[in-house]
């Protein structure tokens, strides 16, 4: 309990939405459609100027809504998804990393924190929203099928064979192998998948792409409850490949297609695909108006951004539209962070959290509809031991205390969003530049990395030493063995 008031006290600048949403009407009541797509950069987007990947409904979102420039999540998949559904960074939730994760509240079980942090699923249940969740069910911090994951309904990939029920048995494909000790092939995601619709296996054969199938179960549901507030939650797969490498085909080059052999330019067109017929039937069931569609992305791409410490790993795309309900801004240069999505959510819809529980972010709501044309001046991001964060003109990256220099990288962005134009100011002693590397280490403060003094923390650290899959420093500099904390 000490450790659990500790914390909270630690993590400054928390906003706490409580009672500030008045509650509206069910009826008036907006729906949330949030779609994810898995390890792809904002410039695979024609809306971020890709003139060869043909994205034609995303960039519509965009047009008719807001498109933000720089958009953070984090550099890897658990920490995002952990930070969107809870609203809350890891010095709350102890996800840092897919494989550092550090308990912070007594007795708590470190891949299962829905028990100790509410989702938004959860909180808009209980808010009179039915809920459904497709595809990936990586960090939800509990089973899907739980009262603390929140979801009504569920159509998921079943990531191993321990999630096929009891009195099925999958007899579809399977991909290779991650790099862990005694681990098993993974059942197919893609063709022939493995996909269980509310606690049942689905029959699926080689001409099924697991992505249609999450996609045609979503639009069953949206039309189901259309004349009910829903929150349609859709982490794709797309574009991440296969466990052992390489990309599926899709089904624009016919069906059945492969596992292998696929490419990111056709997966990205893809991800446009479903999303243009998740848009219209929106429209054909007249929700279009009253539904706030977000697409967003986990992380950068593979190939040099995931999994980095620099602001390429958690920069993603970010567009939200809903014609009557947010403005049409267009491009901004604003900045938002993924904690911003659960309080975003709980204003629109006027549900709210217990009285006293915070959350981190900042709602969106002002800023899309219209009331200020400022969002936040300042962001922050993550991955296991190092952190990031950034104003419009300064970034500070890579301050890493345990793998790396705890003093990070420095770079004046001026008027730019590509890390590419910066100019790396980390050794200067200008007074401008000093005053702005201090300003940013006290945001950093927002999310402190813990004490390795604390068993619990360094026990964590000495097993991340371990793991196959750590992050990057820089390009090409994987985090070796932990320092010495003494």
């Amino acid at each position: 309990m000490i450790k659990q008031l500790l914390i909270g006290i630690m993590c400054m600048a928390a906003v706490s939405v409580g009672n500030a949403a008045a509650k509206r009407p069910v009826s008036k009541r907006p729906n949330f459609l949030i779609i994810m797509a898995d390890d792809v950069s904002p410039e695979q987007f024609g809306c971020y100027g890709n003139k060869e990947n043909k994205t034609p409904h995303i960039d519509a979102l965009a047009e008719s809504g807001v498109m933000f420039n720089t958009a953070w999540a984090t550099p890897m998949c658990s920490p995002t998804r952990s930070l969107l559904v809870t609203g809350r960074y890891p010095c709350r939730t102890g996800v840092w990393h897919n494989d550092l994760r550090i308990k912070v509240v007594d007795n708590q079980d470190r891949w299962n924190f829905a028990g100790y942090h509410l989702t938004f699923a959860r909180v808009l249940r209980k808010h009179g929203y039915r809920t459904a969740i497709a595809s990936n069910i990586m960090a939800l911090g509990a089973s899907v099928y739980s009262k603390e994951a929140g979801f009504d309904e569920q159509c998921i990939h079943g990531l191993t064979l321990a999630d096929v029920p009891e009195v099925s048995v999958f007899s579809g494909k399977f991909e290779g192998k991650y790099n862990f000790p005694d681990a098993k092939p993974v059942p197919s995601r893609y063709w022939h998948p493995c996909v269980i619709r509310n606690g049942q296996l689905v029959e699926t054969s080689p001409e099924d792409f697991g992505p249609d199938i999450y996609t045609d179960f979503l639009i069953d549901f949206m039309k189901r409850h259309k004349k009910q507030p829903f929150l349609a939650y859709y982490p794709m797969k797309l574009v991440h490949d296969i466990a052992g490498g390489g990309l599926p085909t899709t089904p624009v080059h016919g069906r059945p297609g492969s596992n292998k052999g696929g490419n990111v330019k056709d997966m990205t067109e893809y991800v446009d695909i479903l999303i243009g017929r998740l848009v219209k039937a929106l429209d054909e069931f007249g929700l279009r108006e009253n539904t706030i569609v977000i697409f967003t992305s986990d992380n950068g791409g593979s190939h040099g951004k995931k999994m980095h410490a620099n602001e390429d790993g958690p920069r993603v795309p970010f567009v939200v539209s809903c014609p009557s309900i947010v403005n049409r801004r267009g491009v901004t240069s604003e900045l938002m962070e993924f904690s911003d999505i659960f309080p975003t959510f709980m204003e629109f819809s006027g549900a709210s959290v217990p009285t006293g529980y915070e959350l981190d972010g900042k709602s969106l709501v002002p800023f899309l509809t219209g009331k200020s044309d400022v969002h936040r001046d300042s962001i922050i991001s993550y991955i296991a031991t190092a952190r990031m964060a950034r104003t419009r003109r300064w970034l500070l990256e890579a301050v890493d205390p345990v793998y790396g220099d705890p003093k990070g990288r420095l770079y004046d962005c001026g008027a730019g969003h590509l890390r590419k134009q910066y100019k790396e100011v980390t050794g200067s002693t200008d007074p401008e530049v000093v005053a702005a590397r201090k300003a940013l280490e006290k945001i950093l403060d927002r999310n402190p990395w813990p004490s390795r003094t604390d068993p619990d923390v360094e026990a964590e650290v000495k097993s991340y030493d371990n793991m196959p899959y750590k992050h990057y420093l820089d390009t090409g500099k994987l985090a070796g063995k932990s320092t010495d904390p003494k």
